[in-house]
């Protein structure tokens, strides 16, 4: 309500200034912004959907890993069709690899630099896949 408010005032101010009956439109998120989204939507998904079924098989001994296997075949497909096999590589690691059975996390370092690589959050995930997507078109 409060940025509504200050829409309002915002607007106000211009229509005074100018002297005119104007109006303010939210700008659209780019292609970019909104594929950023779409992915951190599918990443945060398979990773709820992987951890619940390891989760299942962990605490009660109930298996869902073969019975979400068509699932993730079809995911990994169109990963493929997407993305390059680095980015690909990624991706798995972040949702397969990253999390170990043991509650232990796994970090990435860069070898050239010794530092860690952020890749806590989608976001992060994302940003690694893109800086492959672009050193793969150099």
């Amino acid at each position: 309500m409060a940025e509504e408010d200050s829409v309002k005032k915002i607007q106000k101010s211009i229509n005074d200034i100018l002297g005119i009956k104007s109006g303010l439109v939210k700008k659209r998120p780019s292609v970019k912004a909104k594929r950023r989204e779409l992915f951190n939507i599918a990443l945060t998904g398979l990773a709820h959907v992987n951890g619940r079924a390891l989760g299942l098989k962990h605490d009660y001994n109930v298996d869902f890993i073969e019975y979400d296997e068509t699932f993730f075949n079809i995911i990994e497909a169109l990963l493929d069709l997407q993305f390059n096999k680095q980015q690909k590589s990624i991706i798995e690691w972040f949702l397969y690899d990253k999390f170990l059975p043991t509650g232990e996390i796994l970090i990435l370092t860069d070898t050239n630099t010794g530092n860690e690589i952020p890749t806590e959050t989608p976001n992060d995930i994302w940003d690694l896949v893109q800086k492959y997507e672009k050193e793969n078109n150099k």
